[in-house]
């Protein structure tokens, strides 16, 4: 296996760090909210974990300049998405800028009001907890209020491209 040093610079351009960044393979997420006005929003995400079992926290990360994060702010309740193996148009509608992202998404209303996006491997429903700022993204901790466990194949994401899983008989 060969190294390839982008920079040795300790000013890490966003190009190389998005390289590097790249080569964590990691699961497509999308984030709707409800803006109190009525207007829904949506953004794909992979800025995503699990932070604690006991409160039940999320972690999710939106850029600045996300729609969808002054809207989640405004309305303080969200919804969390694993996208499946098939939804990758759905992953591309909610990366862009379209004006209304859920209008060939089906979807439902959750609980707090936030769309709940149909087909998905699963999702839950979220309040904000707590604001962090991080850079160029704001951080939010959401206690998760309720899951919906659907099962199915992940949709993945490697290097700048979507994936999925092979699945293969690992031994230890």
């Amino acid at each position: 296996m060969s190294e390839t040093i982008l920079s040795a610079d300790p000013a890490i351009a966003p190009g190389e760090l998005r390289a590097f960044a790249g080569h964590f393979a990691t699961g497509v997420a999308v984030v709707t909210t409800t803006h109190p006005d009525g207007q829904f929003h949506g953004v794909t995400i992979n800025a995503v974990t699990s932070l604690s079992l006991t409160p039940p926290l999320f972690l999710i990360c939106l850029d600045h300049r996300s729609n969808t994060l002054g809207a989640l702010l405004a309305s303080r309740h969200f919804g969390l998405h694993f996208l499946a193996r098939e939804q990758t148009e759905i992953s591309r509608v909610f990366a862009s800028k379209q004006e209304d992202k859920f209008a060939a998404v089906p979807h439902r209303p959750g609980r707090h009001g936030s769309p709940l996006i149909e087909g998905v491997v699963a999702a839950a429903e979220c309040s904000v907890s707590e604001i962090c700022p991080g850079g160029d993204h704001t951080i939010i901790i959401g206690a998760v209020d309720q899951v919906h466990v659907f099962g199915g194949e992940p949709l993945l994401y490697h290097r700048g491209a979507y994936a999925a899983l092979e699945r293969e008989r690992m031994v230890a």
